[in-house]
Parts: structure tokens; sequence; C-alpha cells
């Protein structure tokens, strides 16, 4: 570099850049005599550049650009002017233009801006991204930049132009350029190698261009921002980078996260500095759901999150039980409930579980027994020791559907324990009401019944009746008391009798009602298609206990939701599945998303196809017991796609469960907190361990 009034200096041994940032760039614009220092054995580095300086600069930098338009006078730059021949030559390649008044201002200093618009002119640059977006990506300070000017700086990033010292995502548009900043982006543009710092330079290099032996040195992460936000994208689904922070910087969260990762996948490049192929081919092939499912093995950290959702809540309302199929992401696939319940794996698209399986981990073999006859009793193992212990009771019922027929294998904690199981057992009257109506006329559907009092003319749709017995909307009246009506169909003594014969457990008591009296006292059942009364009940009265097992629960859930994969003697006698899909479709409604939370929590709403949820919650607090209890019966099944990466069928899991957690804590709110959490919690670890396959 000149100035119009010092001789130039050929002295290679500036005394000013021994530790300056920029020392090897000037060295390597004055090897190639496009860089001169002054008389005095300095180059000034951290002063400005003047426009006739730059122009200079350009022409000896860039002596075959070809013009592009013929030269004119300026006036205030006369023939004998230093630098006039120099600015005539910058202006025919149109590296700069005058201003309107006709002067050039060859003394004004050139800002920093100015000199990336005009390096950048110097190259022909087709890039895609949108100006706006990729200068915000790179520069804090990008609002800075003219609307005018703003393609042609985001040009420069993707001719990889700009050098920011000392903070590389600051581009600082308007202050003036340095000297030493002029010579490291000459260089960057004519691309001299390892000149240029790489912690001040921009790299517009994506995490797709990392292959075939390309390198990122630790140095350039800082510059590299869209490799950082690609990074920071695929980070996401893994849960270890928030989706509303994403900026291509790399900061404490990123190097966090990245940590994280190379550390579970043994990757050494946190350590050696390096972004390799290797790695770019990791972040971009791992599975983030195995990555999830592996760290969700930390149960005291996933009832923490949920214990954390619970703020603001209590008795009155809960964080999951009270969520409703309003808000479950689920919502609009309960229609699909009873079509997905007939899929039978094909082996093909869609595989089970088969006919036995090696727990993960272990030489466990588990194998598949066919699902018990009505009345006879599983072989219920235990397995369940991983509950939490205020998990009183719990069953547990994993499927696989082996040449179209479903075979069990069952799991207990205190299984066969009969107690009170709250409102969980009102889908059990339900039932009964389907069984005995499909007796007398099987090709009756419960779709097209009414339940009225009897000798009415009007009555209200079996089906909204349910859905006001599960989701609690109250829309024609309230769960219990919709619940009591049901049992009205039948005498407390024949629905005892009769769900013993189901289950096999005759030590069962099932006679009480669910605290609200009957809404219809004496209803029959109408089948409006024939016009026909199918069942009236008799005049009855359903008082004391309702007391029942996590394996009762387990068993009745199973027999809705698997009944097309069973035998004949394995059904719900007489019951037909155009009659059940009704109840199907209800149990789609429940208020209680604890299997919703699971999902999302492993992150399996991102691979799973073709859900069933159908569940029933029971809550309240026991004066006898002096404790808050919750009861969860569910059934859940779907397809597993993560198998089709590897060209393989997706899994089909299902499983029954049945759970009642139990709390004293004296402190009816804390209770019902604490507990919503752990039901929670419980369920995403029993889903963990099927799709992981320790649990089988």
């Amino acid at each position: 570099m000149t100035s119009g009034s010092a001789t130039p200096s050929t002295n290679r041994n500036f005394s000013d850049i021994d530790n300056h940032w920029a020392k090897a760039s000037i060295l390597a614009l004055a090897d190639r005599r496009i860089l001169n220092g002054y008389p005095d054995g300095t180059v000034r580095p951290d002063a400005g550049i003047t426009r006739a300086e730059f122009a200079t600069l350009m022409k000896g930098a860039f002596p075959s650009a070809p013009a592009v338009r013929p030269a004119v006078n300026f006036s205030d730059v006369p023939p004998q002017y230093w630098a006039y021949s120099a600015i005539q030559w910058a202006y025919e390649r149109g590296f700069f233009s005058g201003y309107p008044d006709g002067t050039f201002q060859p003394s004004q200093m050139t800002s920093r801006l100015q000199t990336v618009l005009v390096l950048v002119s110097t190259r022909s640059i087709d890039q895609a991204w949108l100006p706006d977006e990729l200068l915000r990506l790179y520069f804090e300070d990008a609002g800075q930049i003219a609307t005018w000017a703003k393609k042609a700086a985001s040009d420069a990033i993707a001719a990889e132009i700009i050098v920011n010292y000392p903070q590389v995502r600051q581009l600082r548009p308007l202050e003036n350029a340095t000297r030493g900043d002029v010579a490291a982006m000459v260089c960057r543009t004519l691309k001299i190698p390892n000149v240029v710092p790489a912690e001040y330079s921009t790299w517009f290099w994506g995490v797709y261009d990392i292959k075939d032996g390309v390198t990122v040195p630790f140095a350039s992460w800082k510059g590299s921002a869209r490799l950082m936000r690609d990074i920071q994208t695929l980070l996401v689904p893994f849960r270890l980078y928030p989706a509303n922070q994403i900026n291509g910087e790399y900061n404490w969260e990123t190097e966090k996260a990245l940590t994280q990762f190379c550390d579970f996948y043994g990757l050494p490049n946190m350590r050696s500095g390096v972004f390799d192929e290797k790695f770019a081919w990791s972040l971009l092939n791992a599975d983030p759901v195995s990555f999830i499912l592996a760290y969700a093995k930390d149960r005291q950290q996933i009832y923490n999150e949920f214990l954390a959702q619970e703020a603001g809540y209590d008795a009155t309302k809960l964080a999951f039980l009270d969520r409703g199929i309003q808000n479950s992401p689920y919502h609009d696939d309960v229609p699909e409930y009873p079509a997905r319940l007939q899929q039978v794996p094909d082996g093909t698209q869609l595989t089970s579980l088969g006919s036995q399986v090696t727990l993960t981990g272990t030489n466990t073999v588990v194998t598949f027994a066919p699902y018990p006859a009505i009345g006879s009793r599983p072989q219920i193992d235990g397995g369940l020791e991983f509950l939490h212990s205020d998990i009183k009771y719990a069953c547990v019922c994993v499927g696989s559907i082996v040449d179209g027929k479903l075979r069990s294998h069952w799991l207990g904690r205190n299984p066969l324990t009969n107690a009170q199981q709250w409102s969980t057992t009102k889908i059990i009257p339900v039932l009964n009401v389907v069984a005995r109506a499909n007796a007398v006329q099987p090709s009756a559907s419960m779709r097209d019944c009414l339940v009225r009092p009897i000798g009415s003319a009007s009555g209200y749709g079996f089906y909204n009746l349910v859905v006001d017995l599960v989701s609690y909307r109250s829309a024609i009246a309230s769960s219990n008391a919709v619940a009591a009506k049901f049992k009205q169909f039948f005498t407390p003594a024949d629905l005892e009798s009769w769900v013993k014969r189901i289950t096999g457990n005759s030590g069962l008591t099932f006679r009480g009602r669910y605290g609200e009296a009957p809404f219809i006292d004496r209803p029959d059942l109408f089948h409006q298609p024939s016009q026909r009364v199918i069942l009236s009940a008799p005049s009855t009265s359903h008082t004391g206990d309702n007391l029942m097992s996590a394996y009762d629960l387990t068993r009745f859930v199973s027999l809705l939701g698997w009944h097309n994969y069973f035998a004949q003697e394995a059904r719900l006698p007489s019951a037909q599945w155009n009659s059940l899909e009704t109840v199907v479709r209800a149990m789609g409604t429940d208020t209680a998303r604890y299997l919703d939370v699971a999902i999302e929590r492993l992150g399996l709403n991102t691979v799973i196809e073709s859900p069933v949820i159908l569940s029933k919650l029971g809550f309240g607090r026991s004066s006898s017991r002096d404790r808050t209890e919750i009861c969860y019966v569910a059934l859940l099944q779907f397809a597993d796609t993560r198998p089709r990466r590897q060209g393989k069928p997706a899994v089909q899991y299902t499983v029954a469960l049945s759970l009642l957690a139990a709390k004293d804590l004296n402190d009816a709110n804390e209770e019902a907190r604490q507990l919503d959490a752990r039901i929670a919690a419980e369920v995403t670890e029993i889903l963990r361990r099927l799709v992981s396959q320790e649990l089988a």
C-alpha cells in the first residue's frame, strides 16, 4: 500500500507487524509486490485505507482483470495525481464508481463493507441463498448492511472473501477498513493459502460438503455458520439443541451438544478439534430415537421433567391426567383405530415380535404363549420389579401377532390383588352391554343404538354416552352417572358373575356404583334400524364395593383391542366387532394422555405409524386409606418404522397394561401432582423397555 506523499519501501521486515493478526497476509502481499510499506519501515496495519490506495492495491492484485467500461475523468483526480492511472484502471474494470457530482473522492477512507463489495466484484458468484437469510446467519450486525448491498455481501460469504477481526460474527460494515483487514481479504480473494487466520475467516461449508477428505479444523468452526446451522438442525431431533435457537453460532450450547453426541457414539472429534467426513456421516445417519431411548434410562430425570410440568396444577386439574383428547396429537387418528386394530403383519412391510424374543442385553428368551381362553387365567411372570414403589399393583401384557393370531406374555406386580380401581372399571359394564346385546341380535351395531328410559320414544346415542363416560366431557351427563346407568342393565349378582366368568378371578367384587345416581334409572337399548328393544333393565340397585385386580383390567382392555386377533374361545362371548369398534372409538377420547406424553418424550412420535391408544383413567383420594390413588388402564399399538432404514419391515408393537399408584403425603394436591408425574414416568419406562426389547 502506498500514500500520495510517501515513497514506497521495499523492506519486507516491517517494524510494526511482529504480533499483528494480519502479519502473514501482509507479508504474502509484500512478497508478490502487491503491497508496499512506508519509508520509516512500517506498514501501519491498523490505519485506514483511502479509495486511492485501495484502487492502487487492486491494480497490483488483479492486473489481468478485463475492462468493462471506458474510463472517465474525475474533477478531483487530475492527471498528475499520484494514483491517477490506478483510479482510471479500477474504474474501467467496475471495481469503483464515482459520485454524482463527478468526483472520485480519492482521500475518502474505505469502509469494511465497501472493501467487501469491491473484492466480490472480481468474482462470478452463483449462490441460491436469500441474501437476508445468509447475512443474518453469519453476522450479528447484518442489520447495518444497506439493502442495495445485501446481494453482493452475501455473495462475498459464498466466495469466502470476508475476514472479521476480532469477532468473526461481526462484520462491522460501517467502520473503516484497516490495512490489515484489506490485506487479509485480498489474500482470501486471491486464494493464497495458509496466511489468513482461520478463526477470523468466514467459510461457506455445509455438512453435506464435508466429504472426499474435506476436514474443518476447530479454528474454522466459529466462522462456518452454515455448517454450525446444519449441525444445530441435525441435533434438534436428538433433543440436544433447542429448535428455537438455531442461529449458526458455535456457542456453549452447540459445544455441549456436540460433546454429548460424540461421547455417546465414541467419536474423537471434540478432542481432536477436526470436523471430518465420519463425523458428518454420523450426524446425518445416526438414529435420534435410539439416542433418546438410551438417555431415557435416567428415570429420575424423566420423572423430574414431568414433575416440573405439574407447576401450577393441583388435585382439581393435573398436567397429564386432565390434558384432554382435544390437545392430543392423535385426536384425528381416533376414527381410524378400528381399522388399524385389524391390521395383520405381512412379514414384508410389517412384522411382529414373533413367537420368541431374546431380551436385549441378556440371554433371556421370552416365549409368547397363546392368549388364554375365556375363564382361564394366564401365567403371569414377575418382570415389573423396575417399576417405582409408588406403583402398588400392575399388570402388563405384551402381544405378538403370529400367523394372524395374538400370542401373549404377561408380567405383573401384585397383579391378582383385588383393590379399588376407581373409574377404570367403568369400561366393564359397557362391554357387558355390548356382549349381551349382540347375544340377542348379533347384527346390531352399537353405533345404531339409543339408550332410553323404558317406555320413552327418545334417547341418547350409545357412542355419545360412552364418550361422556371416558372423556368426562359431560355433554349428556357426568361420567359417574353414565357409568351407573350402564350398570342398571343387570343385577349386581349377574354382572359380577359375568366378570368372574370372563377373567377367571373368582375373588373379585363388582357391585358398587360410582358416587352418583344413574343418569337413567331403568334404561333400555333400542336398535333404530330394526326398531327393536334389544335390552331392558331390571329394577335393581347397585351397592357395595368394586374390588378388582390389575390383571382383570388388563384382560378387559385387551379383549376389546385385540378382538380380531383371537381365536373364538378367547373372544369376549357374543361380542361382535361391528359393536366393539364403537367402544374402541369412544375409548380413544380419554382425557388422560400418559401414552401421548411417553411417545413424545421417547421421540417415537417421529417414527411410528398407525398408532392406536385406548385408555381409561381412575383418580381419587381414599379417606379410608388416607392417600391419593391414580389408576390407568390402556392398550397401545403402533408400527415402528425405524427398521425400514435398513431395508427391513416395520415392527408392530402392541401392549395392554394396568397400573395403580398411591401416595400418602398428608397433602392432597402434592400427592396428586407427584402421582400424575409418576404414572407418566412409569408408562414412559414401560414403553421404552418395550421398543428396546428389554420387556416382552
